[in-house]
């Protein structure tokens, strides 16, 4: 028998899509125990009536929390909390698992040698969810076994969606309640432990968006919101710079020079005066954050609207103005 996985699940006005999310963890071939962990967080439509029904049909699994809105990083701590099993995986109310991908990993990848194991994932927007069909047969390689250090030189682990965590490893690691990056931001703290980590290609999990969410998160206050959370994850590489030797200090250094370009989104959806985006820069600056390490073309672009800050309302305009409503629709569907 494997060890025992507990599911922690955040919801919140989740009636729409908590149904085929649950499903998809039901529809398991397990052959390991598992808990499901609702938080219902403050839900005021009916999601509450939903989660009791399943709680109803599978009392021996189903735990579901009610508490007071909180947001996700709430939610996913209360959930932590109440875990009883040895691995963890935090799954997204409006996300699904692919039918036996979640026992598939289990079975194949889950053992005593690893404290951490990711799986791929694919993003799907209301279009493309209408005609993507899954494959019948779950497969998947291991390409990556080591430290969580050593491979954090080589990627930003952003989603924890995507990863199965041994609780008594992460133990003393919580999400930080900051406005964006919760994720990002667990995944620094838990993959700086230095932890056994293994990567599998099986292709699992389903990330969805809803049709306009590129566009409707981006009003003002939201974006501020954003660039307090970015700010906040930089401070936390640059801590972890001066614990570390010189080599993997400049893999973190690269790490902030890749978030530096979502980061500047935030900033010039957010609606700054020049005086406080003069300010921003400044203060950057002074922590050793910018400029940015100029890893291509683009951060060069970045840089410049920094360098000065009466570019500031040009580029504001025309990213809001033109690349959000025009281009990052197409993106986000590519």
């Amino acid at each position: 028998m494997l060890e025992k996985l507990s599911i922690v699940i955040p919801a919140y006005n989740a009636e729409s899509y908590i149904g085929r999310c649950l499903d998809s963890i039901l529809d398991q071939d397990y052959h390991n125990d598992i808990e499901i962990i609702v938080v219902n967080d403050g839900s005021a439509d009916s999601t509450s009536e939903i989660l009791e029904k399943y709680q109803q049909k599978y009392p021996s699994i189903f735990k579901i929390i009610t508490k007071e809105n909180g947001g996700v990083s709430s939610a996913r701590n209360t959930g932590l909390e109440a875990a009883s099993g040895d691995w963890i995986w935090f799954c997204d109310a409006d996300d699904y698992i692919c039918k036996n991908g979640l026992s598939y990993v289990l079975d194949h990848f889950i053992d005593s040698d690893i404290d951490v194991c990711s799986f791929w994932s694919i993003t799907l927007d209301h279009i493309a969810l209408k005609s993507f069909v899954e494959s019948v047969d779950v497969t998947g390689n291991v390409f990556f076994e080591g430290s969580t250090l050593s491979k954090y030189k080589e990627v930003l682990p952003v989603s924890v969606c995507n990863h199965l965590y041994r609780i008594s490893a992460i133990c003393d690691v919580k999400f930080r309640n900051i406005p964006i990056g919760e994720d990002a931001f667990f995944n620094l703290e838990v993959y700086m432990k230095n932890l056994r980590l293994r990567c599998t290609d099986a292709n699992i999990y389903r990330y969805t968006t809803n049709a306009g969410q590129a566009t409707r998160k981006r009003d003002r206050q939201t974006m501020r919101n954003a660039v307090v959370g970015y700010e906040k994850f930089f401070d936390a590489i640059k801590m972890y710079q001066i614990e570390k030797d010189p080599g993997f200090s400049e893999a973190l250094e690269r790490k902030i020079a890749s978030t530096s370009m979502a980061y500047m989104s935030r900033v010039l959806c957010a609606d700054f005066s020049k005086v406080e985006f003069a300010e921003l820069i400044q203060r950057l600056r002074q922590k050793g954050i910018f400029p940015f390490q100029e890893i291509d073309r683009r951060i060069k672009a970045v840089n410049l609207i920094g360098k000065f800050p009466f570019l500031y309302p040009i580029g504001s305009f025309v990213y809001k103005r033109l690349f959000v409503p025009y281009i990052l629709p197409k993106l986000s569907r590519n």
